[in-house]
């Protein structure tokens, strides 16, 4: 598309802009600006927004779109230039690319808690509150899982004293709040209740937060082996070679034998212990 000047100025893209806070993903946020500037004024074009980015060519916001590349600190800028971002949009957008690009969990969670902190309305500000929140910390599950103890108390120092691995009481406390409010326990009259909602959100967030947990759980492994008597825990493995076609048939064996496992749980209010089992199956060489 030929780009308009008014005053050597450019126009600015026609057509309301989606809002950047609605997004854990910033190239769906991409996406959708073009497909909505589209429908506006079918002459917007990618060279148009690359020519307001001061791109070199709109090849860049292509493959951003289609995951093939990545935005650098340089880039991401002058893009949310031509974006028409305020200053906190774009401090947003930022955090929000970095979070999406970051290859490790630490980096990852860095970004992650800089967009939950950030101001005003936002997706991740929602986040705060909702299920997902459960697997930010390992003790989150563990303190939803003691409400089934027969002799459960309702007192924070009761709870991190009962917990093996290092807890401290405000951190129970926060837990607590949390789990109330996102719905994952309820109030009762005699204490808390476990109850069972769905705990759904986009991808991106849901994949990286239960990542995290799980990296958390196999740290508690590692402490177990050092901190757990031998007669109280069961650490072992297993390796073995194996057939290509039979991977498929052995991750399935691995999901029988985790929902068999749910046999054991005790009755509500019959429990004694909190246990934490851990499956993993990953290969050790590479396919042909």
């Amino acid at each position: 598309m030929e780009s308009k000047q008014e005053n050597g100025k450019l126009n600015k893209p026609a057509g309301p802009l989606p809002d950047i806070y609605n997004y854990t993903n910033y190239r769906q946020f991409l996406i959708d600006y073009y497909h909505t500037q589209k429908e506006i004024n079918p002459k917007f074009s990618l060279r148009y927004l690359a020519l307001r980015a001061k791109f070199p060519s709109h090849g860049l916001l292509k493959y951003l779109m289609e995951g093939k590349r990545n935005l650098s600190k340089k880039t991401l800028v002058k893009l949310a230039g031509g974006l028409g971002f305020s200053r906190d949009q774009t401090q947003y957008f930022e955090n929000l690319v970095f979070f999406n690009q970051a290859k490790g969990l630490d980096e990852k969670n860095f970004y992650y808690e800089k967009l939950l902190r950030f101001p005003g309305k936002s997706t991740f500000r929602a986040l705060e509150t909702s299920q997902l929140q459960i697997f930010r910390r390992w003790y989150n599950i563990v303190i939803r899982e003691m409400l089934h103890l027969k002799d459960f108390r309702n007192n924070p120092a009761w709870i991190a004293d009962r917990i093996l691995a290092p807890v401290e009481s405000y951190e129970v406390e926060e837990s607590l709040t949390s789990l109330l409010a996102s719905g994952i326990i309820k109030k009762t009259a005699n204490g808390y209740k476990p109850s069972d909602p769905d705990i759904t959100t986009e991808d991106e967030v849901k994949s990286f937060l239960v990542k995290s947990y799980h990296a958390q759980m196999l740290k508690l492994a590692a402490w177990a082996q050092d901190e757990v008597p031998a007669k109280e825990r069961d650490i072992s493995s297993v390796c073995f070679a194996i057939k290509e076609s039979e991977l498929p048939n052995l991750k399935k064996q691995l999901q029988l034998i985790r929902k068999e496992l749910r046999n054991f749980a005790a009755k509500d209010g019959e429990g004694e212990r909190i246990v934490q089992v851990n499956m993993q199956l990953f290969p050790l060489t590479s396919a042909k």
